[in-house]
C-alpha cells in the first residue's frame, strides 16, 4: 500500500518549511511530485507558481515537451529567457547608488547617469565613474560568480548605467547567448568572454545566476519541470520533442546532478513533476536509472503516515490518505 499527500497538504507545507524559510535562507531541494490522477497536475503547477511568487521568487517554467531537459546547457537557456536581465541590474544599480549616497531618480529619455547627476546636483562624469568603480568591485570582483557570467553582469549594469545606443546593444547582445539565442563565443569575444555556455559548463552558470538573483533582486529561484513527455515512448504525432531511451537516462543524469550539487545552489528549489509510469515503468521509470532512484525513491515508508519531507510525494486526493 502507497501513502498519498493531497495536493493543498503538499502545496502548504512546501509553503511553510521551504519557501518562507529554507530556500529564502539560502538552502537548496529537488523534490518530485508524482500526480496519481492528471487531474492534479495544474492544481500543483499553478499553486507552486502562486506561492513562490507571493514569497518573492522567481519562477521558470519548463516543459520537457518544449525543451531538451537531457541537456544541461537547454535547461539553463530556458530558465534565462525567464530572467529580467535589464531589471536585475537597474536594481542592482539602484543599490550602489544608494550605497554611494546618491538619491534615485525617476525613469526618463536621458541615459540614467545624468538623470542621477541632475537629481544630485553632481557632474556628470564624476558619477558615472564613481558607479562605474562601484560596479567593478561588487560584481567584477565578485569570485563567487564565474568568471564570464559576472564579467557579463559587469557589462550589463554598465549598459543600464550608461544607457544610449552602446548600452541598448550591449544588452542585446549578453541576453542573446545567456538565453542561447546566439551560441556563439565570437559574439561575445568584444566583451572578453571566451567560454561558451554548453553542457560541461552550465551548472557553473547557473549557480552564479541564482547567486545573481540573490544579490540583485530575489531571495532565490523556483524551476518546475513538467517531465511527462520523458515517459513518452512513440514520437508524438505533433512537433513537440520526444525523447530516445538514451535520451531519458541523461535527462535523469541532470536531474541527478542538480541533486548532488545543490549545496552549490543557494536559494534554489526546484519540482519535477512526471507522470504516474515514472514510478512503475522499467524502461522509462525511475527504476530505469539507479543513480537517480537511490536519491529519490523511498524504499521504506510508513503504510499509513506520509512523509511530506520525502524527496518524492505521490499526490492524490486528501480523501486517498
Amino acid at each position: 500500500m502507497s501513502t498519498f499527500i493531497g495536493p493543498a497538504g503538499w502545496l502548504n507545507f512546501i509553503d511553510r518549511e521551504y519557501l518562507r524559510t529554507f530556500v529564502r535562507e539560502g538552502g537548496s531541494a529537488v523534490k518530485f511530485a508524482v500526480p496519481l490522477d492528471e487531474a492534479w497536475r495544474r492544481e500543483i503547477f499553478d499553486g507552486l507558481t502562486k506561492l513562490a511568487g507571493e514569497a518573492g521568487y522567481l519562477v521558470a517554467r519548463i516543459d520537457a515537451a518544449e525543451t531538451k531537459v537531457h541537456l544541461a546547457d537547454e535547461i539553463f537557456f530556458r530558465t534565462a529567457e525567464q530572467v529580467p536581465w535589464q531589471i536585475l541590474s537597474r536594481k542592482f544599480v539602484a543599490r550602489l547608488a544608494a550605497e554611494s549616497g546618491y538619491q534615485w531618480a525617476e525613469d526618463g529619455d536621458e541615459p540614467l547617469y545624468l538623470r542621477l547627476a541632475e537629481r544630485n546636483q553632481v557632474d556628470p562624469q564624476m558619477l558615472l565613474l564613481d558607479l562605474k568603480k562601484a560596479i567593478g568591485n561588487k560584481v567584477f570582483k565578485e569570485h563567487r560568480l564565474s568568471r564570464d557570467f559576472r564579467v557579463a553582469m559587469t557589462h550589463l549594469c554598465i549598459a543600464e548605467l550608461s544607457g544610449g545606443p552602446d548600452g541598448s546593444t550591449t544588452v542585446s547582445i549578453l541576453t542573446d547567448w545567456l538565453t542561447g539565442r546566439n551560441k556563439a563565443v565570437s559574439a561575445v569575444k568584444p566583451y572578453h568572454i571566451f567560454r561558451k555556455i554548453n553542457r560541461t559548463t552550465a551548472r557553473y552558470f547557473f549557480e552564479s545566476m541564482i547567486r545573481w538573483l540573490r544579490v540583485a533582486a530575489y531571495p532565490g529561484l523556483v524551476v518546475l519541470l513538467d517531465a511527462r513527455r520523458l515517459m513518452l515512448a512513440h514520437k508524438p504525432d505533433d512537433l513537440s520533442l520526444s525523447y530516445s531511451k538514451a535520451a531519458v537516462l541523461d535527462a535523469y543524469e541532470v536531474l541527478r546532478q542538480f541533486i548532488d550539487g545543490a549545496d552549490n545552489l543557494e536559494g534554489f528549489f526546484m519540482v519535477v513533476l512526471p507522470d504516474f509510469s515514472f514510478l512503475e515503468d522499467p524502461g522509462r521509470g525511475i527504476g530505469a536509472y539507479e543513480a537517480l532512484k537511490f536519491r529519490v525513491f523511498d524504499e521504506i515508508r510508513d503504510r499509513n503516515l506520509v512523509n511530506p519531507m520525502a524527496s518524492l510525494a505521490r499526490i492524490s486526493d486528501a480523501r486517498e490518505e
